[in-house]
This record gives C-alpha cells, structure tokens and sequence, in this order.
C-alpha cells in the first residue's frame, strides 16, 4: 500500500489538514493497515518538498493553527499517472514457504509431509477468520471491503489447491537433486597477448635475425 498516493488521492476531493487525513483514512480503508499519525506528517512533509502539494495555516481560537494540505498541479499529474499504472502482484517466486519447503525436501530436521501439513493448518485457519469477517459484512454498505475479501478468500483457496499438488508430488520431489554449481578456477586466470603485443614480439623476433 502507498500512503503517498493514498493522501494524494484524499486530498484531490478537498484540502484536508493532517488528523482529517487520518480520520479519512481509517474509514475508507477498512482492511488493516496500521498508519500512524507520524508516517502521515512525514508523507505530508516529503510531498510538500517534492511540491506535489501545499498547504495554507488555518488559525483557530479554540484551537491550536493547523496546516490544510491540497494537491498541486503536480502532484495530481503524479497520481493520474499512478492509477493508469497497473499493478504487478507478487506471486510468491521467493516465498518463504517454498524455501522452507524445499529444504525439508533435501534433508531437513522435519519431514516435508509435516512442513505441508502445518502450512494447511494455517491456511484453513486464515480461510476461517476471512470468512467470518466476511458473514459479518453488509454488502449493500461496504462493497469495496466485501471485494477485498473475497480476493483473500479466493487467493487461500489457490494456495490450499497448490499444497494438495505438492503432497500428490512429494514421491517424486523425494528424488530431486539440485544441479551442482559450476568448478570455481583456482589459480590467476591466463592473460591473453593483446595484438599491440604479438604485433611487437613479431618486429622484435624480425630485427634480431
């Protein structure tokens, strides 16, 4: 997630000063992500420097002066430019997991069977807490939250579909070798006579007979 372009996207509605924008925050994004009020000043700051936005001192009697951010010109080039950019999602070529299992798979201290068998428990368990948060979701009233878990309910299922393949091939996984690295050459590598030289060596050898 992008607190950057989140801010700008909240203040290309209105100028907004900095608890408004977390309050906003929390209630539009309902999933969990955890943004101080720290991490929003400091966003605010960076983007004031890099004059993607700016902001006027609203003084108030009751109050202490706030800053009201808007976006500037700049800034809403650079989130129109973030929403027509789609983005890659990462589908775990470096996970943990598949490293994890790998190596059991190669000699570790628990059998890959087991290390398959914890990774269900735990994704049976997400499946159930999504599930649940989705029972107690009102459709008509959060849709962008139903949509979110529905992508999390459905992305569970795929990885639950995924350790199943890798139990019907752990017979075969059980035979698997990893290539060997290639010999590292001891010693100084050769130098080869550059043409400056076997052109010099020629004259020389030529002037000597």
């Amino acid at each position: 997630m992008s607190v950057k372009f989140t801010l700008l996207a909240l203040l290309h509605q209105r100028p907004m000063h900095g608890y408004e924008l977390g309050k906003q925050f929390s209630s539009i994004m309902e999933a969990d992500w955890d943004v101080k009020p720290g991490q929003i000043a400091s966003t605010l700051a960076r983007m004031k420097d890099g004059g993607l936005v700016d902001y006027e001192i609203a003084e108030s009697s009751d109050a202490p002066d706030r800053k009201v951010y808007s976006i500037t010109d700049e800034g809403r080039a650079d989130l129109e430019l973030w929403y027509r950019t789609p983005e890659v999602r990462d589908y775990r070529l470096s996970d943990t997991f598949y490293i994890k299992l790998v190596l059991s798979i190669l000699g570790g201290p628990v059998p890959p069977e087991q290390v398959l068998s914890a990774q269900r428990r735990e994704l049976y368990q997400q499946l159930h807490n999504v599930t649940e948060m989705l029972r107690k979701t009102d459709a008509r009233k959060q849709l962008p939250w139903v949509l979110l878990l529905e992508s999390a309910t459905m992305h569970l299922e795929a990885d639950l579909r995924w350790i199943e393949m890798c139990e019907a091939h752990l017979p075969d996984l059980k035979h698997y070798t990893p290539p060997k690295p290639p010999p590292r050459q001891r010693g100084r590598p050769r130098r080869h006579a550059t043409p400056e030289r076997e052109s010099d060596g020629a004259l020389g050898g030529s002037s000597e007979a």
